[in-house]
């Protein structure tokens, strides 16, 4: 049983037809922003963004990794859905999403207690920009994020302006 299992899988692999590859675009790139919600501190971080030829929606996972103050750690990872604007005839495509992520919050106790300790918090984002398509296979976008995170007892805010650049692969 097990190698028929085997067998099938991997006809079904070979009898992808190679068109369905064309139909997937991916684009992945960097991004620098800064903070003004609850954390106000510069971030840099990665996009990567998967738009399917008949899904309406493009996916967007997302990492980000925060300079905060000495003895802090914050980074955030997530994935939106992306809604693109139509805009015929123009470099300019406006988005708007949101989705999901998670917050890792970790500190370094100094002085007499020494130790650290480290939270994960899950929470709903929403975002919007403009990304500029330049016919070269990179596309500069700028945009905003708002998060929500959902800790124990308590709810924080995150709030981000950043820009980056994607290079389609």
């Amino acid at each position: 049983m097990k190698r028929l299992s085997w067998t099938v899988l991997l006809l079904a692999l070979f009898l992808i037809p190679a068109t369905a590859q064309a139909q997937t675009t991916v684009s992945v790139g960097p991004k620098a922003g800064f903070g003004l919600g609850d954390i106000e501190d510069p971030y840099v971080g990665a996009d990567v963004r998967v738009a399917l030829e008949d899904f309406p929606v493009r996916i967007n996972p997302k990492f980000e990794y925060y300079f905060a103050p000495e003895n802090f750690t914050y980074w955030s990872a997530g994935v939106n859905g992306l809604f693109d604007f139509p805009v015929d005839d123009s470099p300019i495509a406006p988005f708007v999403g949101g989705g999901v992520q998670i917050l890792n919050t970790s500190i370094e106790l100094g002085g007499d207690f020494g130790g650290s300790a480290s939270n994960t918090d899950l929470g709903l984002n929403g975002v919007g920009g403009v990304e500029f398509n330049l016919d070269s296979g990179i596309r500069p976008f700028v945009q905003g994020e708002l998060g929500i995170i959902f800790s124990e007892g308590d709810s924080g805010t995150l709030f981000g302006l950043s820009g980056g650049v994607l290079f389609d692969l």
